[in-house]
């Protein structure tokens, strides 16, 4: 079962991130097996990070609330906040293999649906998949948050590799679920690959 994990930084945290780092990292190079994808999202010139976004394959709610609630970043303090989602990969890639040009950033999208947004979804699901697919090469994840039984999409998350940000910023503009005003909640962030979960840096 798949989890999105969106967790921001308090402000003014980053000591504390140098402090916790290397307890972190050891703490998520005990997932290994489990993660698709992990690293912190940042702001546009990556000077700053500003929360962490990760996907983890685990058996139930209950182990994602553990895995967050026992993060040496949490129980540091320097994160408070979190979204907890299932989440369905519409591609089946992780770290280990997804497109990916070295030289390029990454970016994440995450956008959270008006309430009822099944029926949007539906009517323009066709276009969207086609608008993706067209534009693969610049997608590395991409899939649905889900409702807590998985029974509705409720949201969307993109994982993208990009010459730049304004290209990501053109894609998410003429995609027909955006377009047609299906999300509440868009966030559109820089992202990287964590440290021990980056193929081009082993």
């Amino acid at each position: 079962m798949h989890f999105s994990f969106l967790v921001h930084d308090e402000p003014g945290s980053a000591a504390l991130r140098d402090v916790h780092r290397t307890a972190h990292l050891s703490y998520l190079k005990n997932f290994d097996d489990q993660t698709l994808f992990a690293g912190p999202f940042t702001d546009d010139d990556e000077t700053e990070d500003l929360g962490s976004f990760r996907i983890l394959d685990l058996p139930d709610h209950a182990a994602a609330v553990k895995h967050i609630e026992d993060e040496p970043y949490v129980t540091g303090g320097i994160q408070k906040r979190w979204s907890i989602h299932r989440w369905k990969g519409s591609v089946p890639h992780s770290w280990r293999d997804c497109p990916r040009t070295e030289g390029n950033i990454q970016a994440l999208f995450y956008g959270l649906d008006h309430p009822g947004g099944m029926a949007k979804r539906i009517k323009n699901r066709d276009a969207h998949e086609a608008y993706l697919e067209e534009h693969g090469n610049m997608v590395m994840t991409r899939g649905p948050l889900l409702n807590d039984e998985g029974t509705e999409s409720v949201g969307s998350i993109w994982l993208l590799d990009l010459p730049d940000l304004d290209a990501g910023r053109k894609l998410l503009e003429g995609d027909p679920f955006y377009k047609s005003g299906i999300y509440k909640d868009v966030m559109f962030k820089r992202w990287r690959f964590g440290r021990v979960f980056d193929r081009f840096k082993e």
